[in-house]
Formats: structure tokens, C-alpha cells, sequence
């Protein structure tokens, strides 16, 4: 396809990248000189210098003989404009990364299509669910939901009280706990295993966890989290998305402290969140953090508009008792690092907005969201076709190629999700959770063929 990019920033940048790879041919629009030139050598890409909701400029970079626009730009008026334009010349698909939260409510009023808009991709709303993601379980070290959020991928570091540890994986399916939890690899000493029915999780082990919304409790159990405990968290920052997840939370857990360096942000956040403790302060305020009890914190989440912000009142918060600590961050360089010197969990909302907007051009790729942190293990999510090769074939015997580099991790059939065994026989139009080493991601493709899997509704 013929795909234009308006805005050459981390979301633009890592979506021409990615699409590239595809075989699209790709043209990005950018209105920082400097930032075209530097990415001239960089990406194999038509840079084309001008603002995305210029008709001109949009023009020139092919709008009339374009397949799709990706309205990728930090600025909603921008992408709308942009929209706008293009459905004015035929083009079919229109996505626009929209952060207000007014065309998001269902106002019958504001609907995209009014604008020009085939798809939206909400920052927003991406960054609340994958702060929920580890809210919603407590300790875990990777966090990823499929499906409408109703398939989870949770891993956790294995100690010997683990109800979990030293059992083999048939029999923790024996138990009434695990009859829905499916382990899709175990990370151990820096390896990563594929593993089959008599592989035992030893303490330290880091298994890779697959199983339904509905098994929440019973998989917490296993790795001994008590999923009734009271729980607090507080939120610290001056954007929408820390009253979103302040919000959020308030219905999730039973205690919300919401800390905000802005007065005049504060007072109107505080009109908006009924029942929840608004204090005025910085996240870095140790005097701030003990008003707000944060010894007591089960989570501390900083939002505010400033990284190194983020990044501190985290680490103090450790230091001062709060068992989990998020950042929100848009530095992609330093995620490594932040992890590495204390902090739980870092949320690039950059990141995770290409990838959603990937997602929904292309939901079977391989998303850089979704690479398992320090492992070589990747999650595929591909379609049963009439002609793929397992195709109304048990996975004992159609999964031989690839057996001991990847694994089935669910199947989605029908809106229900089945945890796969041997026996498993695909049917066409099942959608098919893959684990895969990312040296055998080629050989499960070419099972089932045309790989990519596009819904109707642009999500999986």
C-alpha cells in the first residue's frame, strides 16, 4: 500500500519502520526541517516538508494516489484537519492518533466519521489499560491482554512458596486452580524455555502465563497473591491521563491518593474525583509522600508532563514503602535503565500509540509492545485460514515443524477462548495466540500462510 505519515516523531518514526518492513511504501510529512534531514538517511521513506493538515502539502506527498493516511502528529486539530482532507479526495482509510476525550465519550454529536476519521487511537486510553494491566495483578513482571482484554499474558519470578514452584506443568493443569492457565515459556538463568507437560518450574524461574479474565483469581493464588487484599494506590501528576488513571482506579481499589504539583490543576481535578484525597505537592517531596502515606502504597503511579519528574518521585516512593512503582515516561532510550535502579514498570505512551495504530493496519505483526522484557520470545496472534496448513489438523501433529521453538498459547474461536492441547484441532477463522522464539517466527507463518489477521472492528 501506499501509506502517508503525518508528524515524524517516536510514533511516526516507529510506524514507517515497522511498515516498511511490510513492503509499503511509505511517505512522512514533517514540518521540523531539521528533524526531515535527519531522517532523509535514516528511514527508507519519502520525507516531505510542510504541516500534515495543509492540502499543499499532503498533495505533494501523494494524497491522490494514496491508500491510507496515519494522522500521527501530537496535535488532534492537526490530525483532524488532515482527516478531514483526505476523505475530501477518496481515501479509504483514515487513522488519527486523538488524545481529547470528548470524541471518545459516544456523543452521538462527535463521531469520527463526521471528521473524516475510519479509526482513532486514543494515547489516553492505551496508557490507563496497560496501567490497569498491572494493577489488576499485583507483582507481575510482564503485562499483556489479547482479545478485548479478555485473554491475559502475566509472568511472575517464581520463590519457593509459590504454590506454583517445584510442580510440573500437567500438574498444575491437574489442579482446580491451573485448568485454565497454560505456561508458554519459563525464562530460566537467561534462557528461555518452550515448555512441555513434564517441564517443572523450579524457584527463579520466570514462567510466561497465558489464561482467561475469568481465572484472575485462581492463577493469583498460584503465585501466592491474595486477590481480596485491600489495596492503595497513588497517583501523582498534572495531565488528563493521571486523572484518568486516578479515576480509574478509585473503582478498582480501595484506597486513591491523588498528589498534583499544579494548584490550579489540582482544584479541578479534585471537582472531578469524588471520594479521592487531592494533595497539593511534588511527587520528589518526601514531606508530600508521607502525607499521602505512601508506606502504605500497594502502588505508586507518576503521570505528571515530566519525565525526570516521573522517574524521582518513583524511586522515592520505593525507598519510602510502595511495593510497585509505574512511570509514565516518553523516553524510549532509558527504559532499560529506569528498570534497572528500582522502579516496576515504565509505560511509554508514545510507544504504546504505534503500536495500536499498527495493531490496527496489521494485527497479526509482531509488535514491539509485546517482545517479552529480556527474552527472545514474541507473540504472534494469526488466523486459520481454509488452506493453512493447520487447518482441521490436531496441533500434535501439525505443530511437528515447529515443535520446541514455539508453542500455541490460546485459540480464539467463536468469542471463546480455548486453552489448546495436543488434541486441539484448528478450525478456519480461529485466531491463534502464538509464543514464539523469534529465530522460528518465519517457520510458523509459512503454517498458516497469509498471516495477517484484520477484523472487522480493527482490534484483536
Amino acid at each position: 500500500m501506499n501509506i502517508i505519515i503525518t508528524g515524524a516523531g517516536l510514533v511516526g518514526t516507529s510506524l514507517a519502520e515497522e511498515l516498511q518492513r511490510y513492503g509499503h511504501n511509505i511517505t512522512v510529512i514533517e514540518r521540523d526541517i531539521l528533524r526531515c534531514q535527519e531522517l532523509e538517511d535514516k528511514l527508507d521513506a519519502r520525507m516531505v516538508h510542510g504541516s500534515g493538515s495543509n492540502p499543499g502539502v499532503l498533495l505533494a506527498a501523494g494524497l491522490e494516489s494514496a491508500d491510507m493516511l496515519i494522522a500521527a502528529t501530537p496535535t488532534d486539530d492537526v490530525n483532524l484537519v488532515a482527516c478531514m482532507i483526505a476523505r475530501q479526495y477518496g481515501l479509504p482509510h483514515r487513522i488519527a492518533r486523538i488524545r481529547n476525550a470528548e470524541f471518545l465519550a459516544g456523543d452521538q454529536r462527535l463521531q469520527p466519521e463526521h471528521f473524516g476519521i475510519t479509526q482513532i487511537i486514543s494515547p489516553e486510553e492505551n496508557t490507563l489499560a496497560a496501567v490497569l494491566n498491572y494493577v489488576e495483578t499485583p507483582f507481575t513482571i510482564d503485562a499483556q491482554d489479547f482479545a478485548q482484554r479478555s485473554v491475559l499474558l502475566r509472568s511472575y519470578n517464581v520463590t519457593e512458596a509459590m504454590p506454583i514452584a517445584n510442580r510440573s506443568l500437567a500438574d498444575i493443569r491437574g489442579d482446580t486452580r491451573g485448568t485454565l492457565l497454560l505456561v508458554v515459556a519459563i525464562i530460566r538463568d537467561g534462557e528461555v524455555i518452550i515448555p512441555q507437560g513434564d517441564t517443572v518450574i523450579l524457584p527463579g524461574d520466570r514462567p510466561l502465563c497465558i489464561f482467561p479474565r475469568e481465572a484472575i483469581k485462581n492463577v493469583l493464588s498460584l503465585v501466592n497473591v491474595d486477590a481480596g487484599a485491600k489495596r492503595k494506590a497513588i497517583v501523582f501528576g498534572n495531565t488528563v491521563t493521571a486523572v484518568n488513571i486516578a479515576e480509574a482506579l478509585h473503582n478498582e481499589l480501595n484506597s486513591v491518593v491523588f498528589i498534583d504539583p499544579d494548584p490550579e490543576h489540582g482544584t479541578l481535578a479534585a471537582a472531578r474525583l469524588d471520594g479521592i484525597d487531592v494533595l497539593h505537592g511534588r511527587g520528589d517531596d518526601i514531606g508530600v509522600l508521607h502525607e499521602a502515606n505512601v508506606r502504605f502504597a500497594d502502588f505508586f503511579i507518576a503521570a505528571s508532563e515530566h519525565n525526570d519528574g516521573n522517574v524521582l518521585s518513583c524511586l522515592l516512593a520505593k525507598s519510602e514503602g510502595a511495593k510497585e512503582a509505574i512511570a509514565i515516561v516518553t523516553d524510549q532510550q532509558h527504559s532499560d535503565l529506569f528498570l534497572s535502579i528500582g522502579i516496576d514498570h515504565i509505560i511509554n505512551p508514545r510507544q504504546l500509540t504505534a503500536s495500536g495504530i499498527l495493531n490496527a493496519i496489521l494485527p497479526g505483526f509482531v509488535s514491539t509492545a509485546l517482545h517479552i522484557q529480556k527474552s527472545d520470545i514474541d507473540v504472534l496472534r494469526l488466523r486459520v485460514t481454509s488452506t493453512s496448513r493447520v487447518a482441521n489438523r490436531a496441533l500434535k501433529d501439525s505443530w511437528k515443524r515447529v515443535l520446541g521453538g514455539s508453542i500455541v498459547g490460546a485459540v480464539l474461536r467463536k468469542g471463546d477462548m480455548i486453552i489448546p492441547t495436543g488434541n486441539t484441532v484448528l478450525q478456519p477463522d480461529d485466531t491463534v495466540i502464538v509464543f514464539a522464539h523469534r529465530s522460528g517466527i518465519r517457520k510458523v507463518r509459512k503454517l498458516f500462510g497469509a498471516v495477517e489477521y484484520v477484523p472487522a472492528n480493527g482490534h484483536v
